[in-house]
């Protein structure tokens, strides 16, 4: 998917193909990389659009959209996905 926006990565894991959602969902990601520079992860990796950051985003997203019943499996990957963020690329420290 060579050049698709995270956006457009994220409407395709909640299976969205209208933009009606569009400014709400950009909302819901913008959340995700606040949750992820709270949790102390470094901002620059928290913005930026590598693999592993747009997975825990699309995660997070499914958390937020799916069912309260089966969104605690989307929860509880996330929280991993988080910590293992914030473990390799902490706050305050060089990244290479």
């Amino acid at each position: 998917m060579a050049n698709t926006t995270i956006l457009e990565k994220v409407k395709l894991a909640l299976r969205i193909s209208h933009d009606e959602l569009n400014d709400e969902i950009e909302d819901v990601i913008n959340s995700a990389r606040q949750e992820m520079k709270r949790a102390g992860m470094d901002p620059q990796k928290a913005d930026s659009d590598t693999e592993l950051v747009e997975t825990a985003i699309k995660t997070y997203a499914l958390a937020y959209y799916t069912p309260v019943k089966e969104a605690e499996k989307y929860t509880e990957s996330f929280r991993y996905q988080l910590d293992q963020l914030r473990k390799s690329y902490p706050a305050g420290v060089e990244n290479v």
